[in-house]
């Protein structure tokens, strides 16, 4: 039986809510210049810097803490100004298994959580007097009962926070998995399981909760990094500059120039065996295969610095407040098994975070209601007994 994706499960929760390989210098296989993405009204003309799917549909963060969602009749500003109402920008956002909360991160050591059931806000900014901008996020667990947060800042380091008993956030000792990079990117494919990429060329690997990391690559690479997908530890993405996404299969890594203009790949996601990237002249690409990926020329100009595959819409964001948007395939039919015979390994940590995300199809959040700020909380965070 197929492993279930987090598309399956938002998707649940969604229809119950709104009733050819690529060598270096090769070209991308498969182009159209008739494409699918649309460019639709966006409530903010400042840059979008990441996005996520969740339980309500798509969210997107950007400069001036703005956190944007996408509803029935469009998309919408849900926090304005950021966590700490100081307009800092926001350059990470995930979403816990379950979808029923986005954390996000940013500036000046901004970190905040919105839940989209409770419609409350709460500040984690500056954990340990951490000031420094935080890159990127990733989330594991259940909303509000076990979720398991890895921060990752400019100054190449990595905070974890794990949900207590209590509610509270207890941060474990801050560690530089790279030696100090920048890290750009993180990304969690099960719950203590996971990668990071750094702008030094470095992609690290832990399958203990980020206590230690392996480096795996990239020796060859001589490009910036961006960003980075991790579905297993056999099955990673590295978006990089020069048009290429390497690709790494668990023993070595393959780069695949899927932009025969050498224009710089600034965003991945994957979901399954899906997986969208997207980057500079406003082009998206659409993975076909492990090493096939096809390009979708917009007609947008803008940089794409997000993307996120989703259960009811793919969205890519960017500079100018750009939305870019198609409706997800099988969205509105259930879609079908998102199988194409090149299954990785089964890890079962991560399947008992698929099973718990089942949950998010009893999430009652309606599509057409407009999401807002109703509830403001400072988070709590703890030190570990020792």
């Amino acid at each position: 039986m197929p492993r279930q994706t987090r598309r399956d499960v938002l998707r649940l929760a969604t229809v119950s809510t709104t009733a050819g390989v690529l060598g270096l210098g090769s070209t991308a296989a498969a182009q159209s210049d008739d494409s699918e993405w649309e460019r639709v009204d966006s409530p903010t003309g400042k840059a979008l810097n990441d996005a996520v799917d969740t339980a309500a549909g798509p969210f997107a963060a950007g400069a001036d803490g703005n956190v944007i969602a996408r509803r029935e009749d469009g998309w919408q500003t849900v926090v304005a100004y950021g966590p700490q109402a100081r307009s800092r920008r926001l350059t990470g956002i995930d979403a816990t298994d379950d979808g029923r909360a986005v954390w996000f991160v940013g500036g000046s050591g901004v970190i905040g959580e919105y839940d989209v059931e409770t419609q409350t806000l709460t500040n984690y900014s500056a954990p340990k007097g951490k000031t420094s901008t935080w890159e990127d996020c990733a989330v594991r667990g259940t909303a509000g009962e076990n979720e398991r947060v890895y921060f990752v800042n400019g100054s190449g380091e990595l905070l974890v926070g794990v949900r207590q008993d209590s509610g509270a956030m207890q941060y474990e000792e801050v560690i530089k998995p790279g030696g100090g990079s920048t890290i750009p990117g993180i990304d969690f494919h099960a719950r203590e399981a996971g990668h990071v990429c750094t702008t030094s060329q470095f992609v690290g690997e832990t399958a203990d909760g980020g206590e230690t990391w392996e480096q795996i690559g990239i020796d060859f690479a001589g490009g910036a990094f961006f960003d980075l997908a991790s579905r297993d530890r056999r099955d990673v993405n590295v978006a990089a500059g020069s048009g290429i996404v390497y690709r790494y299969d668990g023993f070595r890594w393959t780069p695949h120039v899927v932009d025969d203009r050498r224009r710089a790949i600034r965003a991945v996601d994957r979901d399954g065996t899906d997986g969208l990237a997207a980057g500079d002249g406003g082009t998206v690409y659409e993975r076909r295969s492990a090493g096939q990926w096809r390009r979708h020329e917009t007609g947008v100009e803008s940089k794409l610095d997000g993307v996120a595959t989703g259960s009811s819409y793919d969205v890519a964001v960017g500079d100018d407040g750009t939305i870019l948007e198609r409706r997800a395939v099988g969205s509105e039919t259930g879609g079908d098994d998102g199988t194409d015979g090149n299954e990785t390994e089964t890890n079962a940590t991560a399947n008992e975070s698929d099973s718990a995300a089942l949950d998010a199809a009893t999430v009652s959040l309606d599509a057409v209601e407009p999401l807002s700020v109703e509830n403001y909380v400072e988070g709590v965070w703890t030190t570990p007994d020792r």
